[in-house]
């Protein structure tokens, strides 16, 4: 063997062991650096996941909340009482929400009234000037009395139901007790029972003061004789939802009514203070528990009463 060929033979040799020494060292080193490498990357994916997928479940939760609040301050917006503005400076008008309470279910047969929720107080425009002429009978239209109202009223029945034409309902108030002064008067099934709490006095305030020498006359609840009325002292415009209050004959009030036959043994029940506005059903209702208020008079059934005593 030539010098040229063992030289070139231990070149190999060197390089060949060179190389092994390179990859025994490298081995262990690389493949654990690249597994951490690989390791943290699978780390700040998992990280940057799990991130992105919390900021996700907080927005849709906080959605979901700001929905509930929405929600809620809709409903609230919704039940919230509006009172309205007294008719005077010196009107002492105390609004106060009833109590009501009453079931949802029709009584049975000559049992008291069931018990419902309250209705919430509704809305009122504030008072008119002055009445219209619709709402202001002439004198000689109020003289025109029928047997149903002379019989009433000279009989000077104590004890009566006020049954809307309309919703076939009685005036009403609050539980089967006695009220409470400016618990709301509503309608509800008829009971003329001891039981329930409709029976009214139809007493005569002043006679042949009203409108064609009519008979002013007050609904006073026999069970707690509260009359009924309206907030304050002086007359009130459409919208204003009757209550009970004190009984006060002392004072030019606004609980003096009086009866303007509507044909049919019916008749229109007129507040005298508020330009002869009638006694009616909230919004024409049928439904138990709806507010009786203050409105126009019609030629509807909604506006006509009977009087059964």
């Amino acid at each position: 063997m030539s010098d040229t060929e063992q030289d070139d033979t231990k070149r190999r040799q060197r390089a060949r062991f060179v190389d092994a020494l390179t990859k025994t060292a490298q081995q262990p080193g690389d493949r654990s650096r690249v597994g951490t490498k690989v390791a943290g990357a699978a780390a700040v994916l998992a990280l940057a996941a799990g991130a992105t997928m919390g900021i996700g479940a907080w927005r849709s939760y906080q959605s979901d909340q700001d929905s509930k609040e929405k929600l809620a301050l809709k409903e609230a917006a919704q039940q919230r009482r509006i009172v309205p503005s007294s008719p005077s400076a010196s009107a002492s008008a105390s609004e106060k929400p009833a109590e009501k309470a009453r079931t949802a279910e029709a009584p049975a047969a000559g049992s008291g009234a069931a018990v419902v929720a309250a209705p919430t107080r509704e809305a009122a425009p504030s008072p008119s000037s002055s009445p219209t002429a619709e709402d202001s009978p002439s004198p000689t239209a109020a003289k025109k009395s029928d047997s149903t109202v002379n019989r009433l009223l000279a009989a000077g029945h104590s004890r009566v139901l006020l049954k809307n034409v309309k919703s076939g309902m009685c005036a009403d108030i609050s539980g089967y007790g006695a009220g409470k002064v400016n618990g709301y008067v509503m309608q509800y099934y008829c009971d003329g029972s001891a039981k329930d709490n409709q029976l009214w006095s139809m007493v005569v305030r002043r006679a042949g003061k009203g409108p064609g020498g009519a008979d002013l006359v007050s609904f006073i609840n026999v069970k707690d004789d509260l009359c009924i009325d309206l907030p304050g002292y002086k007359g009130l415009s459409p919208g204003w939802g009757l209550v009970e209050g004190v009984c006060n004959t002392a004072t030019a009030d606004n609980q003096e009514w009086w009866l303007d036959p509507a044909g049919g043994g019916t008749v229109r029940i007129r507040n005298l203070a508020s330009g002869n506005l009638c006694m009616e059903v909230k919004d024409d209702s049928t439904q138990r528990a709806a507010r009786l208020q203050l409105d126009k008079c019609g030629t509807d059934a909604d506006s006509r009463w009977i009087v059964l005593s």
